[in-house]
């Protein structure tokens, strides 16, 4: 595992200006037949390099107005970094198993952190505004999913037609957490976090409708979803967002 924590990138916040949704032309304007693309952060609060790519989903994240609901940013904590002074609280061995499957779907023989995953297609050092403005300006705009939301104070059930190529996924978050850091290498700081996965759970097997219920904190902050249609290559076809 030491070597694994080695592999932790020291990206740098660039100051790249993200680009502008309601620019002539501009790909990330999303017509009424497509759906948000898919951002997956992996990241620790135990990594000293994923504060910036954090602070760059949080952009992201507030870019996205409810007018021009372009992206969907999402931030998974992955645990290998937990035994080296600080257990992240969001952390998950899931969330840690489902960045090394998009590693061997795309090829790479490490995990590390900050790594973002855009469409389920491409990865990037997290922190790299430039990489990542270019890659979600590249990247190949998902279908509208035919998916529903009803809400509770302690549940969201989700129905969905899954395409038949792709099983239907949704991610419910929490926003706006806030933690004071006492060990490890953030040691000190009070780290925020954006669209904090907290539940991942399958709704529909690909060419099928179904529903699912998903249980939800009362105390979680801010909570919302998206639900998204992923197919075994890892790649996210279609999507939906869910809001409260």
């Amino acid at each position: 595992m030491r070597a694994l924590y080695a592999l932790c990138l020291r990206g740098v916040l660039l100051a790249v200006p993200l680009a502008c949704a309601h620019a002539e032309g501009d790909p990330r304007v999303a017509s009424a037949a497509e759906g948000p693309l898919v951002l997956e952060l992996f990241t620790s609060q135990g990594c000293s390099s994923c504060p910036p790519a954090d602070r760059l989903l949080s952009k992201l994240a507030s870019s996205d107005s409810p007018a021009d609901r372009t992206l969907a940013p999402l931030s998974f904590h992955v645990d290998y970094w937990n035994d080296l002074g600080w257990a992240d609280p969001f952390s998950l061995p899931a969330w840690t198993e489902r960045q090394r499957q998009y590693a061997r779907a795309l090829g790479d023989n490490r995990v590390y952190t900050p790594e973002l995953v855009v469409g389920g297609a491409t990865g990037m050092v997290g922190s790299n505004a430039s990489a990542v403005t270019q890659a979600i300006q590249r990247a190949a705009r998902p279908a509208l999913l035919a998916a529903t939301a009803a809400w509770t104070k302690d549940s969201v059930t989700v129905t969905a037609t899954a395409p038949e190529d792709a099983e239907v996924w949704v991610a419910v978050w929490e926003d706006g957490t806030s933690t004071k850091v006492t060990r490890g290498e953030n040691s000190g700081e009070t780290l925020g976090s954006v669209r904090v996965v907290r539940r991942l759970e399958r709704v529909a097997t690909a060419g099928q409708k179904a529903s699912t219920a998903v249980k939800v904190d009362p105390a979680w902050h801010a909570t919302g979803a998206v639900a998204f249609a992923q197919r075994a290559d890892r790649r996210i076809i279609a999507s939906a967002l869910l809001p409260r």
